[in-house]
C-alpha cells in the first residue's frame, strides 16, 4: 500500500473526488491542510469580531449584516457564503461568538444594503456619517482579521 499527499486547488476538489469514488481501491485517508485552513479561518473571524467589541465599533445590532455581506461578497476571503442570517449566526455561535443579534434584524440590514462594498447604498437614508460608519465596521474587521491571519501565519512559519 502506498500514502500519497496531493494538493488540489479549490475548484478541482469535488470533480477530484468525484473521480476518486469510481476506483473503490482507492481510500481517502484525510484532509487535513482543509480542516487545519478553515479552523484557522474561522479562529481569525472570533478574533476579529472580539477586537470590534473591544473597540466598541458595534454600535448597533444590525452590524453583523455588514460582515455577513462583506463574507458573501467575497471580499473576506475564506470566510464562506450565508444564504441566509440564521445560517451566518449559527456560523458565529459555532466559532463561539455569543450575545448575537436576532436573525431578523440582520434580515432588515441586509433587505437595505445595495450594491457592493465599498460602494454600498442603503435605502433607509442615513446621513453620510452614518454611511461611511456603516462602511468602516467592514473596513475594521477586514483589518483586525488581515492582522490575526499574518500573525497565525508567522506562527506557523516558525515550526
Amino acid at each position: 500500500m502506498k500514502q500519497i499527499v496531493i494538493e488540489i486547488e479549490d475548484e478541482a476538489y469535488e470533480p477530484f473526488m468525484g473521480m476518486l469514488r469510481l476506483c473503490p481501491a482507492v481510500k481517502v485517508v484525510g484532509t487535513s491542510m482543509v480542516v487545519e485552513t478553515r479552523d484557522v479561518i474561522d479562529r481569525c473571524v472570533a478574533l476579529a469580531i472580539k477586537k470590534l467589541r473591544e473597540d466598541r465599533v458595534f454600535k448597533h445590532p444590525g452590524d453583523y449584516t455588514y460582515i455577513m455581506r462583506g463574507a458573501n461578497e467575497g471580499v473576506i476571503k475564506g470566510m464562506g457564503f450565508f444564504y441566509y442570517p440564521s445560517e451566518f449566526l449559527a456560523y458565529l455561535r459555532e466559532i463561539g461568538i455569543d450575545k448575537l443579534p436576532g436573525r431578523n434584524t440582520l434580515y432588515d440590514g441586509i433587505t437595505r444594503t445595495f450594491g457592493k462594498f465599498p460602494e454600498w447604498t442603503f435605502s433607509d437614508h442615513p446621513s453620510a456619517d452614518e454611511v461611511m460608519r456603516r462602511k468602516n465596521v467592514l473596513k475594521r474587521f477586514l483589518s483586525a482579521y488581515t492582522k490575526i491571519k499574518l500573525n497565525v501565519s508567522d506562527a506557523f512559519s516558525d515550526y
